[in-house]
């Protein structure tokens, strides 16, 4: 391209520029131009070599284009044979509980309208002892007594039966009953055990007529006259008789002999009256105050109110005995257990883990439905595990991982994956060595225990294997 020229005020030209360009530019030096050649020449090397490289990889001899033909070369994959204890574990889930859960609601307290929590002597976790009171209601207490049986009725004197009995008995554990009423009725020493008891506690004894007995105070005091009245009619008849003063009875009239005997009798029927009403009358226990437990020290698991509440069931709810674990297997997991073998107890909450046994495995059952027409639950076998130290009673209710140990090797032995055994249609069972050649070895095996995806094997006759072969499991 040519640039305009023009003239300088002293006559001269100057070319290369733009003509109305103010700027006047030098000519281009030779080390420029020199610069400017050795990067085209540099660039066109580049390109050729990245060419060259694109071109060679296109390219292939014969004997390259022999070898992609052929198939690929068969892979074997390998594991190597271990000496060790092998277990055959089941892992499962379990949840933690009591051996037995017992609530307690108290219905109504006797001279009250309205059933509230007024006191709450205890707290979710808490041990519980007999005769303690954990709670009161409008008032009243509620007792826990050592019996395996619940209350399920208002113990009154004058009964009989096995509740009673069941009282007798927790009422000589606290050293307040020793003798005097046959075995399971509620006599006079019953009575005055159950006044103790209530005095020992700090409460007013219930009474059959009520607070303070007034309901009965009245039907007392009647029998009470009743008995001197026929007293004093027998008193009577026998001082005349005494004296000679009978006159000659009008006929038909008794005489006075007879007439005294009659008064006797009615004398009998009142004290017999009396001392019926006196026996089923006092110190009471009502359903309202009192429940059992099993065993001790109980733990408080839950609690259904605070003070102020209404009563709602269940106010309380207590835990007896120690904490196990229960589990539902399905039937080709349970076939491998055995009461007495060893489990592993894991609880991802806690961070904790402990062990015990199999307690008990149970039958084949299903869960029925909750509700008419739906399906029934899987079939499993329940299954109880118990610790060797006590659980606290921080896990009670919690999800925890078993993994129970079906079976193991006495000592160590070799071990296998599963999938390294072949077995014959003979019977016979081996495994696949394979040699430093890569040869493949067949060798005679028995096997023993299986677990966790490995099996115990022992070499047959002059068979050889040892830890540290490498046996085949897939190719």
């Amino acid at each position: 391209m040519f640039g305009f020229a023009r003239r300088r005020s002293d006559g001269k030209q100057i070319l290369g520029a733009p003509a109305g360009d103010a700027r006047v530019d030098a000519a281009p030096s030779p080390q420029r131009g020199r610069r400017r050649w050795a990067l085209i020449t540099a660039g066109t090397a580049a390109l050729l070599s990245v060419a060259g490289l694109v071109g060679a990889s296109f390219v292939q001899s014969p004997e390259q284009q022999r070898a992609s033909a052929l198939p690929p070369s068969r892979s074997v994959l390998t594991a190597v044979v271990e000496e060790r204890r092998l277990a055959s574990t089941v892992v499962t889930r379990g949840t933690v509980g009591p051996d037995r859960q017992v609530e307690a609601t108290p219905a109504s307290a006797q001279g009250a309208n309205v059933a509230v929590v007024t006191a709450v002597r205890t707290g979710v976790g808490a041990k519980v002892d007999p005769g303690d009171v954990v709670l009161t209601v409008s008032g009243r207490p509620l007792l826990v007594l050592p019996g395996s049986v619940p209350a399920y009725r208002d113990m009154k004197p004058g009964e009989e039966g096995g509740d009673i009995a069941e009282l007798q008995a927790a009422l000589r554990k606290l050293g307040h009953y020793r003798s005097g009423d046959r075995r399971g009725y509620f006599g006079p020493a019953t009575k005055a055990a159950v006044r103790r008891l209530y005095s020992a506690i700090g409460y007013q004894v219930p009474d059959t007529g009520g607070p303070g007995g007034q309901a009965d105070r009245a039907s007392l005091r009647a029998a009470d006259d009743a008995v001197r009245t026929a007293e004093a009619a027998v008193n009577s008849l026998t001082a005349r008789l005494a004296a000679g003063t009978q006159p000659s009875p009008e006929p038909g009239e008794p005489s006075l002999r007879e007439q005294l005997k009659a008064a006797k009798r009615t004398l009998a029927r009142a004290q017999q009256d009396r001392r019926e009403l006196i026996a089923r009358t006092g110190p009471m226990v009502p359903l309202s105050e009192v429940v059992f437990l099993a065993t001790f020290p109980a733990t408080v698991v839950a609690l259904g109110g605070k003070v102020g509440d209404p009563v709602e069931a269940p106010l309380i709810t207590f835990a007896t005995g120690r904490l196990t674990v229960t589990a539902k297997l399905q039937p080709e997991q349970a076939s491998l257990l055995r009461p007495g073998i060893p489990v592993e107890v894991l609880s991802e909450t806690l961070r904790e883990k402990g062990t015990g046994v199999v307690g008990t495995v149970g039958k084949l059952t299903t869960d029925q439905p909750d509700q008419e027409g739906q399906p029934a639950g899987l079939p499993y076998v329940p299954v109880t595990v118990t610790t060797e130290r006590p659980l606290g009673s921080q896990w009670n209710g919690l999800d925890v991982r078993l993994t129970i140990t079906a079976a193991q090797t006495s000592g160590k032995v070799l071990v296998v994956p599963v999938s390294a055994v072949s077995a014959a249609a003979d019977g016979t069972t081996t495994v696949s060595v394979l040699s430093r050649s890569g040869e493949q070895v067949r060798v005679g095996v028995q096997p023993g225990v299986s677990g966790d995806g490995f099996i115990a094997v022992t070499p047959v006759g002059d068979a050889s294997l040892a830890a540290g072969d490498r046996v085949v499991i897939g190719q």
